[in-house]
């Protein structure tokens, strides 16, 4: 098979829901299949979820926590960067949880930006002789 061409089809959840109302007025899987053009493996798979979830539809999973910073507190830490680029990672950390009431760690604070297309910039302390 080609790479540009795909074995699977996509079924539209208005298909699938179809497909369990036809089997729950009686109608065989082959008779389903004939009816719809869906193959009787996957009108099986389709009852299977319906009867063990109660939808038809494969919900994606969610990984992970949600963020902890909302797009407002990411605008009011570019608002902070804007009106003064210099600004250290700690002194974001006080004023957003002075100004905005959360506590997060500037590592938090640093990646948030990087996602955002901010690059950081490092200060040294110049050199003592």
């Amino acid at each position: 098979m080609p790479p540009s061409q795909n074995k699977y089809r996509y079924i539209h959840p208005a298909e699938k829901r179809l497909v369990i109302t036809m089997s729950t007025k009686g109608m065989p899987n082959k008779a389903i299949a004939a009816a719809t053009n869906i193959g009787e493996s996957t009108i099986k798979r389709i009852k299977r979820l319906w009867y063990t979830a109660g939808h038809v539809v494969v919900r994606p999973a969610t990984n992970g926590q949600p963020p902890i910073l909302s797009s407002l507190h990411l605008e009011y830490l570019e608002a902070l960067i804007e009106r003064q680029p210099d600004i250290f990672l700690s002194e974001l950390k006080i004023a957003l949880e002075e100004g905005r009431g959360v506590d997060v760690d500037e590592t938090t604070i640093s990646r948030s930006l990087l996602r955002r297309g901010w690059t950081r910039k490092q200060v040294r302390c110049p050199e003592t002789v």
